[in-house]
């Protein structure tokens, strides 16, 4: 009897712990923050608005298009040579972080930074996040809050991937792999917020991610054009930002159901910031390169500028959009 009434408290203990596991699915962290809760806040591109945004009716709206152009001598492409799991990652990983044609800029994501009211949100709400030879593809997209996005790996390797809000430091989510294959449904984007995404296992992997609380943005095609529809006639202020060269400010004032044009221009310069040597991995820089390993965004100047003179980093602490 007693060695039956043993065994069950057993069973049960280990029906407890396993109810308990969340690592078959992301999660954030709880309990008291430590180093292994998030990073320190950095400067962002995107912060929580002072108002929420609210669907209305509009009357008259017109259309933002225009273009993105990056202006100076693009980045070199950056050579990773991983010391971990070459099997699968290979001797070396070209970074290849921004697409230009010419001078545009594909890829970039636009948005209107101090719209509170408008149009109802498009019904996609799941997007797409996968691993594939320990590099994370897209390298940057932009969601509506509250979207899912499904995080896959398509590796046979170990892959622990942190969502980390940039200007808070605080880690949204984890989503843990333990084998090629599996997808992770990541749904706690709450809030507008830029959200850097790497891989405790392979530090060079990165990917960035523009959250955003309305609908009035777009992502660059190839040939750096983009086009924003239904906007309620005012005057607003625009960003263009690629997480790889920098981004630039501009305001914009729309007509009834007119169309407006806006031209950014992108400039980079040289993080503040040296990149420190990153555990497990040999970073192979051309000489005249000053990309990071990790793409460190560099500090704006303390004033806004207009796309005349084209700002090339987040915007200093306390700066909303």
């Amino acid at each position: 009897m007693l060695r039956r009434v043993f065994g069950f408290s057993i069973i049960s203990l280990a029906a407890v712990a396993c109810s308990h596991d969340e690592t078959a699915s992301a999660h954030t962290r709880k309990g008291p923050r430590s180093p292994e809760d998030g990073v320190a806040p950095r400067p962002a591109v995107i912060a929580p608005a002072a108002a929420p945004y609210k669907i209305v009716p509009v009357v008259g709206g017109g259309t933002i298009a225009g273009t993105v152009d990056f202006e100076g001598t693009p980045p070199a492409t950056e050579v990773v040579r991983p010391s971990v799991d070459q099997k699968v990652c290979g001797n070396s990983i070209a970074q290849k972080k921004f697409t230009l044609s010419g001078t545009r800029v594909g890829g970039a994501i636009v948005w209107l930074t101090d719209i509170r009211s408008g149009k109802g949100f498009s019904l996609e709400r799941r997007f797409e996040l996968t691993n594939d030879t320990c590099t994370l593809d897209p390298f940057v997209q932009v969601i509506p809050t509250n979207s899912t996005v499904n995080t896959g790996n398509d590796d046979r390797a170990v892959q622990t991937i942190r969502f980390i809000n940039v200007g808070t430091g605080l880690i949204i989510a984890v989503a843990p792999f333990n084998d090629d294959g599996e997808v992770v449904p990541v749904d706690r984007f709450t809030e507008a917020a830029e959200v850097e995404v790497v891989s405790e296992q392979h530090p060079w992997t990165h990917a960035w991610m523009a959250v955003l609380d309305h609908p009035y943005y777009a992502q660059t095609a190839a040939n750096g054009t983009f086009s924003i529809d239904g906007v309620p006639p005012g005057k607003y202020r625009i960003r263009a930002w690629h997480p790889g060269l920098g981004y630039a400010d501009d305001s914009v004032t729309v007509g009834a159901g007119l169309q407006a044009s806006v031209a950014f221009k992108i400039q980079r310069a040289s993080p503040d910031v040296p990149t420190s040597a990153l555990p497990g991995v040999e970073t192979v820089r051309p000489a005249a390169s000053s990309t990071p390993a990790m793409p460190i965004l560099p500090t704006a100047p303390s004033s806004p500028t207009s796309s005349s003179t084209p700002i090339t980093g987040p915007p200093p602490p306390g700066q909303r959009e």
